[in-house]
């Protein structure tokens, strides 16, 4: 009886702070500031994130918890969402920064985001690019994804790049195709632009479970690339030890950081951007561009935005304080 008493204690112990760290989240998200315009951008030192936004619900979600339930804490992995505790590690460089799915009504936590119209963005996407001290790029399925890396191949230097792969492996190879076959056709359709060549991607890592102690985290491998775009790949593997204490995994975690961090505390500050020739837009099918393409349509800055969340948060109309029976002067 005594023991089924400690089970149930320890349950509802469980399950009344999951609810709490659900609505710390919501709570959180309310209060997160939005980029109104991301020109106020241009002169900082900032990190870009880059990826599909199907990837948005999976990593608002609480990190999986760390192996070993004898002395596992909720305090060893620090963010409460997991893309809050991938873009943590680089925060030290600047702030990190990214656009917004449209028509999301709270931005999630994690970078600040801005947002855009659903025509016109590749301009803007270019000019972040080429503006970012760091362009950080989860790697999975999709047209935008597969035109944003594109884009830094032809806008950016390859150290200022770091892919990221949580995905799995049919849409790891599902992207190196969709990069593949949209480079050579950016390639051909806007040859005038400087284009690096198309890195050899190395094939997605495969997680060992040799101890059965590896955490199950949001990041399988990053890759990083030297200045003739040769990839490097960085396998993320975090093998929690029986005995440990709150901050064992973070340093873990830190240890597996290192080569990727490391190189970004030598990168030269960025001094201009928007020197690169703007893109085409993304759904252009055009076979020849012209030498100097025109840049497409930006928003009007009073013009609300597709899918901001300064749409659905637009204050009513005031009525003037005062007595109802007052009429204004």
């Amino acid at each position: 009886m005594r023991v089924l008493i400690i089970v149930v204690v320890v349950s509802i112990g469980w399950l009344l702070f999951d609810v709490g760290r659900k609505l710390l989240v919501r709570g959180q998200r309310h209060r997160v500031s939005t980029i109104t315009s991301f020109d106020h951008l241009k002169g900082e030192r900032y990190l870009l994130y880059l990826r599909p936004f199907a990837l948005d619900q999976p990593m608002a979600r609480a990190p999986s918890g760390t192996p070993g339930w004898g002395s596992r804490s909720p305090f060893d992995v620090p963010g409460l969402t997991a893309e809050q505790f991938l873009l943590g590690q680089f925060s030290e460089h600047g702030r990190v920064v990214a656009v917004g799915r449209p028509g999301e009504q709270l931005p999630l936590l994690g970078a600040q985001r801005g947002y855009l119209p659903l025509q016109g963005w590749e301009y803007t996407v270019s000019e972040l690019i080429q503006g970012a001290h760091v362009v950080l790029m989860s790697v999975a399925q999709g047209p935008g994804t597969a035109w944003e890396f594109t884009e830094v191949l032809r806008t950016t230097t390859p150290e200022r790049l770091i892919l990221v792969i949580s995905c799995d492996e049919r849409e790891y190879n599902a992207f190196r195709t969709a990069v593949a076959g949209l480079y050579e056709a950016r390639k051909k359709r806007e040859g005038g632009s400087p284009w690096a060549p198309l890195p050899v991607l190395p094939d997605c890592p495969v997680v060992p479970r040799a101890t059965g102690r590896e955490w199950d985290a949001p990041l399988r491998a990053f890759v990083t690339f030297d200045q003739e775009w040769h990839p490097t790949l960085f396998p993320f593997v975090v093998t929690v030890p029986r005995l440990r204490h709150y901050r064992t995994v973070r340093k873990l975690v830190g240890q597996q950081m290192a080569p990727a961090l490391s190189p970004l505390r030598a990168l030269p500050r960025r001094t201009a951007a928007g020197t690169v020739p703007p893109p085409l837009p993304a759904d252009s099918q055009s076979s020849a561009a012209p030498s100097t393409p025109a840049p497409s349509p930006r928003p009007h800055p009073n013009e609300p935005l597709i899918g901001s969340v300064l749409v659905h948060h637009q204050a009513a109309t005031r009525r003037r304080r005062g007595f109802p029976w007052r009429k204004p002067m």
